[in-house]
């Protein structure tokens, strides 16, 4: 199976790709700034930028599924340099529509492209709350109320790709953070897990990758990933 990165050179988007080499898939990462990504062995690299639908389709080319962990990216984090929490929250109080406007944009690439499946790295702040804990529901909806443009933003793409005809998957994970891999977490759809516990880039980095390939029972499911 080849699978596309979109978003290959974020956190998650890394570890995504590092995860599959590993399990020996035929990968092809993609980035609007592909010198950013290493060359090695078994992966391709190209180029797209999500507000561009024909990049996207030349990237995802010969494809059989596609990895998006796009996201908003706030301020500039450098060359080298990792965002950090303020980063982090620059990008959740203003994230423009990388996600409203990038997932129409990849999931029309995808059909020019004849890409059938898409596992969408989403956000736990897009559950209404209901399979959780009454003090992480109640969290929940303080933080949509805090982040309501980044939950807009994210919501408009997640309703894109449960309309989209493609087999999709959707990946809620909580928190995130740069712990090393466990692969001891909890995964599925409803999962109750702890939303602002915090859950490696690794870990969900597997959790997409398991949605990719190896879980035929997510799809067509949102999939809550967290402890």
């Amino acid at each position: 199976m080849k699978i596309a990165v979109i978003g290959a050179t974020g956190e998650t988007g890394r570890k995504v790709v590092e995860r599959l080499l590993e399990l020996n898939y035929e990968v092809v990462a993609v980035a609007r700034r592909p010198a950013n990504i290493p060359a090695k062995q078994g992966l391709r690299i190209r180029q797209a930028d999500v507000y561009d639908k024909a990049s996207l389709a030349e990237a995802v080319a010969g494809t059989d599924t596609v990895i998006s962990c796009i996201g908003p990216s706030g301020r500039s984090a450098g060359a080298g340099r990792s965002k950090g929490v303020l980063d982090i929250m620059a990008a959740n109080f203003s994230p423009g529509t990388v996600m409203s406007e990038g997932i129409p944009n990849l999931l029309e690439a995808c059909r020019l492209a004849g890409v059938h499946r898409l596992v969408m790295q989403s956000g736990i702040g897009l559950s209404d709350g209901k399979e959780l804990a009454a003090l992480d529901r109640c969290m929940i909806g303080l933080n949509r109320r805090v982040f309501s443009k980044a939950i807009k933003d994210k919501a408009a793409a997640e309703y894109a790709v449960q309309g989209s005809g493609l087999e999709w998957v959707i990946v809620r994970p909580a928190g995130l953070s740069k712990s090393p891999a466990t692969r001891d977490y909890t995964a599925g759809p409803l999962a109750r897990i702890a939303p602002f516990r915090p859950l490696s880039f690794a870990d969900c980095a597997d959790c997409l990758v398991r949605a990719a390939g190896s879980e035929p029972t997510w799809i067509g499911k949102v999939v809550n990933v967290g402890q």
